[in-house]
């Protein structure tokens, strides 16, 4: 009788991810402008090439390749001189709900942000996270209080390039004291 362990070992083997592989994603712009990330090509979606760190941890990090045309990013080494960085949304002084959901952020960069660059947004004057290479993200697990924003364009050094001038938002949530959300009367005679 033949065993199929053999066999079933071999499927398992054969399923597990390769480290150094390439894994598939596709970049396209939503509908409301900011940058989507899938597994999955649309229309409009370019490809790009990301590969996976190996198991003897993270590999040195490098731009990912991709294909199609896009517009010619700023050559390695080279400084861009941005004219513009400027918090296009929210708008100053808005106000965003809770039920809003993230608190969506576009920037307006002039020349587009070069390649190595990244935007860092400052909440309260302090970084969040290392940064985006893009001019839209989204501001999640917010209190409710007023914020000060600014972003800031750092090259891979870490060096600060370009910040935008600070706006200020107020991000609410409902409350369920409401006078309109007292339940209504119970009836009865």
């Amino acid at each position: 009788m033949i065993s199929l362990r053999p066999a079933v070992l071999c499927l398992i083997v054969l399923t597990l991810p390769v480290p150094g592989l390439a894994t598939r994603v596709y970049q396209s712009k939503g509908p409301d402008g900011s940058t989507v990330f899938s597994d999955q090509p649309s229309p409009a979606a370019r490809e790009i090439d990301i590969n996976l760190p190996t198991a003897d941890g993270p590999t040195a990090a490098t731009a990912p390749k991709t294909t199609g045309t896009t517009s010619a990013p700023a050559e390695a080494g080279k400084t861009s001189a941005y004219s513009t960085v400027r918090i296009t949304e929210p708008a100053n002084d808005a106000v965003h709900w809770f039920a809003e959901g993230p608190v969506k952020v576009q920037v307006q960069i002039v020349p587009p942000l070069a390649e190595g660059h990244v935007l860092v947004p400052l909440l309260n004057g302090v970084a969040q996270g290392s940064g985006v290479h893009a001019s839209g993200f989204s501001l999640t697990d917010l209190d409710p209080d007023t914020y000060q924003l600014s972003v800031v364009i750092r090259d891979e050094q870490g060096k600060d390039l370009k910040q935008s001038p600070t706006i200020r938002f107020h991000f609410k949530r409902q409350s369920l004291n409401l006078p309109a959300r007292k339940p209504p009367p119970r009836g009865g005679s």
